[in-house]
Order: structure tokens, then sequence, then C-alpha cells
């Protein structure tokens, strides 16, 4: 069964502060409309993800709706390449995405971009 079909587990998340701060503070800068990814190569025979909604980006509602319509993408088109750690920051522009395609168009194309 692929990684995807089965949902996400732990240890395809980045989970503790200090990985998100590893990954942020030496991470590739990849711009997009609604997010910025911070990648770092990690070697690893997976890749992790870590999604990041600050409270300038909308209410608890909007930034759980955000987090939730990620995690979904990524477990029905497949996850982060292997050995990677891969850090998403939702922008403003996240907060108007309504579907689960508009979020996947731009989702694509950054995943697209991701050196590893």
């Amino acid at each position: 069964m692929s990684p995807g079909a089965r949902g996400i587990d732990r240890s395809m998340r980045l989970r503790r502060r200090a990985e998100f701060l590893a990954v942020q503070q030496t991470g590739t800068k990849i711009h997009g409309r609604a997010f910025l990814a911070l990648v770092v190569p990690t070697g690893s025979p997976q890749g992790r993800l870590g999604v990041t909604v600050t409270r300038r980006v909308g209410n608890a509602v909007t930034r759980n709706r955000i987090k939730r319509l990620v995690r979904e993408w990524m477990r029905q088109n497949g996850w982060v390449p292997a050995g990677c750690d891969v850090v998403l920051v939702a922008k403003d522009a996240a907060a108007r995405i309504r579907t689960l395609a508009e979020m996947g168009d731009e989702l694509h194309r950054i995943r697209a971009r991701i050196p590893c």
C-alpha cells in the first residue's frame, strides 16, 4: 500500500519546534502565490512535511481549513520527495482558497520545483 493511500503517519510529519526551526533557518525558499516552501535535503528515504499558518492569515477556522486542505491534497497526490524536509508557510492568499482543486494547483507547482 502506498503512503498516500493509508493516510499520514508520524514519520511523514515534522512534529517538534526544533525540526521546524532547523528547516526554516537553513532551508531553500520556493515562493508560490499562496505558500512559501522551505526545503532542506536530508538524504533519508522518506520526505517529511510541516505546515505553518500564522494568525496573520485568518481566524482559527480559516487556519485549520488551510491545514486540512494541504494534508488532504498531500494524502491524495503523494508526499514530498524522498530525502527532503519541507515546511509550507501559508501566505495571506491561502485564506482565499476555497476548494481542494485550487489548493492542488498551487501545491503542484511548488512540489514540481522542489529540488530533491
